[in-house]
């Protein structure tokens, strides 16, 4: 990660209650919050910075609020670029849900969900194998 994000990073988790020093343990949504925060984002981050070549990139919705979910939750899919988004398809969503803040789902249309692993097995190296199935999908649909 970079400063910026590590600063960002750092201050969340400062005013996050249950993080204090000496505080409770982090709870399961905080837990796969973080698994959002400081893998998943990331990575598509990186993959964006390697499509944008290709007018395309990932879109992100994402609903990391406790207040509206029981579970960290990320939707991705790609979509042509500005000037390049005209009448060219968006690809398939893909759902990513941390459920117990341990376990990593994928639910993508039609599809019954998939485990894909814990956080800790969900790191980076994983999480791009992901975004290069997502992206390999997506060229081969849209043409």
């Amino acid at each position: 990660m970079g400063r910026v994000q590590d600063a960002f990073v750092a201050g969340r988790g400062a005013q996050t209650p249950g993080r204090a020093e000496g505080g409770a343990a982090p709870s399961a949504f905080d837990r796969g919050v973080a698994w959002a925060r400081e893998v998943l984002l990331p990575a598509i981050e990186q993959a964006n910075a390697e499509l944008g070549a290709h007018g395309v990139q990932f879109r992100v919705d994402t609903n990391l609020d406790p207040r509206s979910t029981g579970h960290a939750h990320v939707d991705f899919w790609i979509a042509p670029t500005g000037e390049q988004s005209g009448g060219s398809p968006h690809g398939l969503r893909h759902s990513i849900n941390v459920r117990e803040g341990r376990d990593v789902w994928l639910y993508r249309h039609g599809d019954a969900g998939q485990l894909l692993g814990t956080v800790d097995e969900m790191n980076a190296e994983a999480c791009e194998t992901l975004l290069a199935r997502a992206a390999g999908d997506y060229a081969r649909t849209a043409g």
